[in-house]
């Protein structure tokens, strides 16, 4: 289950990052117009984040760099054109394979590193760095413990538990705290940037043959023989765990790139107003609990935030259902 699972979160923050893209172009009309300030500000950077990251594939590659932008919006006839490396294309399958999917790779670490960061920012914190480290010796010693080893969805239970930890720890912060908002925002600029290319798939075939190949061994081989995993000590558990993490934080993302999304089928200026409720409704919240202390024992600081999103949600739906409020395309 835990090497499963490594695989399946894997594939599954990889494909969230695939589909975040297409649904940008599909749904957000900003995304189709490269270089408006709307583009800069939603897309720009994921671009950036996306080749820069190429650039430090073919570093740690020792590949030679022709030519590097990583934020060069160039519309030639009906393709636009929005940055790019160049570099000497290397014999090695395994160094193609590493300078195609080293976004992956990239975005995953940023997105484990924002998401430990974020959440000791939260006043009480219960420290998700420390929790993801208890985490990861408890599925480490599982195979140890033949009672927690015959129960095959433990792993599966605890890193589900992890992840609703994540967001409640997250959803501390409030709305009221930018930082709530330019945590999200982290999150669906790296989303986007872990994106696959055509190309990158393309590219990265050989590579990627090898890896799933490796995994399906592997997964057979645990199933065969539980005990193998200390051949691999600590190697699966701690993919499950960080890449458990990585998908908590692409919920983030999509959280915001929804809100976005019907905030920008309204039109202006009543696109804010689902906005500024929400604002609204979290500084009342959070007053009352400053006021009254015993408030915060019915609503705690998460709760304010599911609140005040649900009101912006609902408010914006709302206003969507009357014609004369949305926006003309």
């Amino acid at each position: 289950m835990i090497v499963l699972l490594s695989i399946v979160l894997f594939f599954v923050v990889w494909g969230l990052g695939w589909l975040l893209e297409r649904l940008s172009r599909a749904q957000l009309d900003t995304t189709l117009h490269p270089g408006s300030r709307a583009w800069y500000f939603l897309v720009g950077p994921g671009v950036a984040l996306h080749e820069s990251s190429h650039a430090l594939g073919c570093v740690f590659t020792r590949t030679p760099i022709a030519e590097f932008k990583p934020l060069s919006v160039q519309v030639i006839g009906d393709q636009a054109f929005l940055g790019y490396v160049k570099y000497v294309n290397p014999k090695s399958s395994l160094k193609r394979a590493v300078i195609n999917l080293a976004p992956v790779a990239v975005s995953l670490a940023l997105l484990v590193f924002f998401a430990l960061g974020a959440t000791y920012l939260v006043p009480s914190s219960p420290g998700i760095g420390g929790k993801a480290l208890d985490l990861l010796q408890e599925l480490i010693g599982l195979k140890s413990d033949p009672v927690l080893l015959a129960n095959t969805l433990y792993p599966a239970l605890e890193i589900g538990g992890f992840v609703y930890l994540f967001f409640y720890t997250l959803a501390g912060l409030t709305v009221v705290n930018p930082l709530f908002w330019i945590v999200a925002f982290l999150a669906m600029t790296i989303m986007f940037s872990n994106a696959p290319s055509v190309v990158d798939i393309s590219n990265a075939m050989t590579g990627l043959k090898v890896i799933v190949g490796f995994d399906v061994f592997w997964l057979i081989l645990s199933i065969l023989m539980p005990q193998s995993g200390w051949l691999l000590y600590g190697v699966f558990e701690f993919l499950a765990v960080m890449f458990g993490l990585a998908f908590a934080f692409a919920g983030v993302a999509y959280g915001l790139f929804f809100m976005i999304t019907a905030m920008a089928r309204l039109r202006t200026p009543v696109n804010i107003v689902p906005f500024i409720a929400c604002i609204l409704t979290g500084a009342l919240l959070w007053y009352r609990g400053y006021v009254d202390p015993t408030f915060l024992a019915v609503v705690s600081p998460a709760m304010q935030t599911v609140i005040s999103v649900l009101v912006l949600a609902i408010l914006a739906v709302l206003l969507l259902l009357v014609p004369s409020f949305r926006a003309r395309k």
